[in-house]
């Protein structure tokens, strides 16, 4: 029967669908005209003209592309496609068919990275799948790290490229693959085609079909079971050991591949972001690139010693002062409004519409910021993500500019183009000009401390002192060194230089001899400004044109003596969250409330701290808006409100649990008689007198919930308000009955994985973990089952996506 609906059914609607169109689509056409009416005797005669010879090549098309779909199910290997795929393939069979074009109809030369390459003279392509830009700066410095006379790299972004182009690599060629894993094991954004294609199958990657990628024209017909024999690759993911699917999207990729034929070089690197995902890259670097040196056939006199030129090209010019884009103006410049759809690549200008302090009284700052998406056509969903994008402090900008030595040409117009001509990134922003300071604070990310290799590649080779080289020295060959320097103390790469600067002048080194650092090796010693990711705080059924964050801003003294001796002292400032609490002062400024203005000179000014102690950091551009886009989750409600559901949101994990018991509420409000499934939040904070966010506004929501769900209610942990802490794992056990209950879902015994939804946001190191081992406890416990047996039940919950995550480390 399932083969009966899954292929049968499909063929047979494919084949009438086409003799509907050669009967009646011929001729005239279907016309809806009076004239077609009346000349209906005329239309089947002419329809009776069509040879049957034409049906049956349509027809045989039609069979033969599905025969070749279904050739696993018909021959016993693999699972059936659905029906929905066996359709689009008659579709695009007869497609094929009408245009006189075979079944590689869709190819696009723009789209293919192998005739890139080769026109390119390149024989490797390194491939990144990044969300938050990580990977694709792994990818950037590996492509150039192993740049030589032999090995010519490429680095591209997939998303701009077509998978099905893989099988066309050849001997002598070769793909790298650098892919970190999103959200609960997924792949990044834009890995999301080539991942789809390669693992159809995603609950059992194993069980995918096999993609059709394009016959190479230089190859022998493709092995349909194993189409990239001959194909070679390596392959590095990027994780985090505390979330539960570890570096999955690189351990997919890298099984698919296999599966399909290809040959891996080396060893599949996985780097912990938990631990030290720096010295994994840099690990699996050095065992790699000399099995890729030899593949390719490399030579020790090949140029390997060659100094990579800089990847970025930077040039004062001169030009009208209109084009110069000086406010972080981003997105495709020549677009002009509903030409495209606003993403990460085109963010939509957000006015601010509201902005405040959660806890007004207590010692940190978590703040609720509104933003307007009326005009956009951006849609939301309860469980999504908005990226904002912020811009770096003042003081920061001006700390790059003086360790740079570009105080007086700060504002000079400069250019900013890729050396590569067939680089992947051809410019750092979308205009034709900026500035030294609108590039420092807009496009650059001149706040994250300097990774050891890239002191070592960009820095060391331009000391021309002793004390320069010694000091540089130690930390690009010692990672204990570089730990207890660099990272602990956050030495942006701003700070680097002015110690490096600070120690040549202890050693009595002249000005004329210390670091100098050319502008093009800044610039790429910093990441492109990357969006940061929130959940987003509110349900778009109540507010469909606003959308709300909520964060805590974070501000944290580096714990080292040298990066209290250097300018602005040790206190280090998160680049967004910052910037939304200056926007958030701004939009709150009384009328005789004095405005934060930028110091002429923010190196010589004190810091200035506000009532929480914090540092307010001034800023000469803050706009009342905020570039933003929206970005799809898997953490969604149950489609049947029937369902209950257990939240777990201490701090600002509680954003998309609100956005969640908005949308619940507002159900109940609208259908009071309708029942609904229980509804569990567990909040924690610090203190309910100073950290309980959205206190009032929670006791009213789950109001009107009870109505329709009487046992639903908010259960608190806070941790400072006893002397013995008690977090929500702890008010989980203590409430064990209760949780049973909404497990079993009317049910005497669960028996195995329970119907209701289980959501958790918030810190993925310690509290995801103790939440999930609470919930495994109290269902053994309960069930009378083993600890093993119930987490088995409690990992098939989340791979029925029953027992979502949202978290971070």
């Amino acid at each position: 029967c399932s083969i009966t609906k899954r292929l049968i059914y499909p063929l047979v609607g494919g084949l009438i669908g086409i003799a509907v169109y050669l009967n009646l689509g011929l001729g005239s056409g279907i016309g809806s005209s009076n004239e077609t009416q009346v000349a209906t005797a005329e239309t089947m005669t002419a329809a009776a003209k069509v040879e049957w010879a034409d049906m049956m090549i349509v027809s045989g098309v039609v069979v033969g592309a599905a025969t070749f779909l279904f050739r696993k199910v018909l021959f016993g290997k693999g699972k059936a496609i659905d029906a929905p795929a066996a359709h689009r393939a008659a579709e695009m069979a007869a497609a094929a068919v009408g245009s006189g074009m075979g079944p590689k109809s869709d190819y696009s030369e723009a789209r293919d990275f192998v005739a890139k390459m080769r026109k390119a003279g390149k024989n490797v392509v390194v491939f990144y799948g990044s969300q938050t830009g990580t990977a694709e700066d792994f990818a950037t410095r590996l492509g150039k790290d192993m740049q030589s006379g032999g090995v010519r790299p490429m680095v591209l972004d997939p998303e701009s490229y077509d998978w099905q182009c893989l099988a066309s690599l050849g001997e002598g060629e070769l793909a790298v693959f650098v892919l970190a894993t999103s959200g609960e094991g997924e792949p990044t954004d834009n890995m999301e085609a080539w991942f789809d294609a390669l693992a159809s199958d995603r609950e059992s990657p194993e069980d995918s079909e096999t993609p059709m990628f394009h016959q190479p024209e230089d190859k022998d017909d493709l092995d349909p079971e194993m189409p990239l024999s001959g194909v070679t690759y390596a392959v590095f993911g990027l994780g985090n050991n505390t979330y539960e699917q570890f570096n999955h999207h690189a351990r997919v990729v890298d099984g698919r591949l296999r599966a399909l034929g290809a040959t891996r070089i080396g060893e599949r690197g996985e780097g912990d972001d938990d631990v030290d995902i720096e010295e994994d890259f840099s690990k699996w670097k050095a065992a790699t690139v000399p099995l890729i040196r030899e593949y390719l056939g490399a030579t020790d006199d090949d140029d390997q010693t060659q100094v990579p030129q800089p990847t970025w090209a930077v040039a004062e010019i001169d030009i009208d002062a209109a084009k110069v884009w000086t406010h972080g103006e981003m997105g495709d410049s020549g677009a002009s409004e509903g030409t495209a759809a606003y993403s990460i690549h085109r963010p939509f200008v957000a006015p601010i519409t509201a902005a405040a302090d959660l806890t007004p009284s207590g010692d940190r700052y978590v703040l609720h910021v509104e933003v307007d998406l009326e005009g956009s056509g951006m849609r939301y969903e309860a469980g999504d993500h908005i990226g904002v994008f912020a811009a770096n402090s003042d003081a920061e900008v001006d700390l790059m500019l003086h360790a740079l030595g570009l105080q007086d040409r700060a504002d000079a117009p400069i250019s900013v183009r890729a050396t590569d001509p067939f680089a992947a990134q051809q410019t750092l922003f979308p205009g034709a000009a900026t500035t030294y300071r609108a590039a420092f604070r807009h496009y650059l990310d001149i706040a994250a401390p300097v990774p050891r290799s890239q002191i070592a590649s960009l820095v060391l080779p331009h000391a021309r002192s002793d004390a320069a080289r010694e000091f540089l020295g130690q930390l690009a060959e010692d990672k204990d060194a570089h730990a207890a320097v660099v990272a602990a103390g956050c030495l942006t790469p701003a700070r680097l230089l002015i110690a490096v600067q600070q120690a040549e002048a202890a050693a009595g080194v002249p000005e004329s001899g210390r670091l100098v650092l050319p502008v093009a090796e800044a610039f790429e010693l910093c990441q492109r400004m990357q969006a940061r990711l929130y959940s987003i705080s509110s349900s778009a059924r109540v507010t469909p044109t606003r959308a709300s964050i909520t964060a805590v801003v974070l501000q944290y003294d580096a714990q080292t003596e040298l990066a209290s001796r250097l300018p602005l002292g040790a206190r280090r400032c998160g680049v967004a969250t910052n910037y939304l609490l200056a926007a958030t002062n701004k939009l709150n400024l009384g009328p005789s409330d004095p405005e934060v203005s930028s110091a002429v000179d923010a190196l010589k000014q004190p810091p200035i701290l506000d009532s929480k102690d914090h540092v307010i950091r001034p800023y000469a551009v803050l706009p009342p808006t905020l570039p933003v886009f929206i970005r799809r989750s898997t953490f969604r409600l149950p489609a049947d409100a029937a369902t209950p559901i257990i939240m777990v949101g201490p701090g600002t994990g509680l954003a998309p649990m609100r956005a969640f018991v908005q949308e619940r509420a507002l159900l109940a409000r609208e259908n009071p008689e309708k029942a609904q499934g229980t509804s569990l939040l567990f909040f924690g904070a610090r203190t309910s007198a100073h950290d309980f966010t959205y206190r009032e506004e929670l006791i009213s929501l789950f109001d009107d919930i009870k109505k329709a769900a009487p046992e639903s209610r908010v259960i608190t942990a806070f941790s400072r308000d006893q002397q013995q802490k008690i977090y929500v794992q702890h008010r989980l056990a203590e409430n064990a009955e209760l949780v049973y209950r909404t497990l079993l879902c009317g049910k005497d015994k669960l028996n195995g994985p329970s119907r209701a939804h289980i959501y958790v946001c918030g810190d993925a190191k310690m509290m995801a973990k103790d939440v999930a081992k609470a919930l495994v406890s109290l269902i053994s416990e309960r069930e009378g089952v083993s600890e093993d047996t119930a987490s088995k039940w409690v990992s098939e919950m989340r791979r029925l996506s029953r027992y979502q995550e949202d978290v971070w480390s």
